[in-house]
């Protein structure tokens, strides 16, 4: 996908379904990255009609670090997970009204899977995000998404 040459404030972010302008203000820093993409740590979530109510949380590193992402409510409508005191001073946040859940979500051929276990939590008043990894989570790490509430 070409177009004009982004103007200051504005990155171009490759993805696998062509390139996108972002404003500066949009990218989300994930200060540890994501697990198996260490490096990568400026993400934006992408969104359209299309994927609705899927989103898309890309790198903008790179075209590598793409994930399908959906709120874990929509496949689990009492999905609640509790930020440990770390995990809290890490968002900055001293309560979690106000963060934003998204869940990965795997497509194969035959079924899809959401990740219910290690959520992606956003901050997006500092904007700032991290994928957390609860020890004593209760949620599945691969739960058959069949239908969204």
């Amino acid at each position: 996908m070409s177009g004009p040459t982004p103007s200051a404030g504005v990155t171009r972010v490759e993805t696998a379904f062509g390139s996108f302008d972002v404003a500066a203000d949009q990218i989300l820093s994930f200060p540890a990255g994501m697990p198996g993409f260490e490096e990568c740590r400026r993400f934006v979530v992408l969104s359209s009609r299309e994927l609705e109510p899927f989103q898309c949380l890309q790198s903008v590193e790179g075209p590598t670090a793409s994930f399908l992402v959906v709120d874990p409510r929509r496949a689990f409508p009492d999905y609640r997970c509790v930020l440990s005191e770390v995990d809290r001073a890490r968002m900055g946040q001293p309560d979690e009204a106000g963060l934003v859940w998204l869940a990965i979500v795997t497509v194969q051929a035959d079924q899809t899977m959401v990740n219910l276990r290690a959520p992606v939590v956003v901050n997006p008043t500092r904007m700032i995000g991290f994928q957390l990894m609860p020890s004593n989570s209760l949620y599945p790490l691969r739960f058959e998404l069949t239908r969204l509430h």
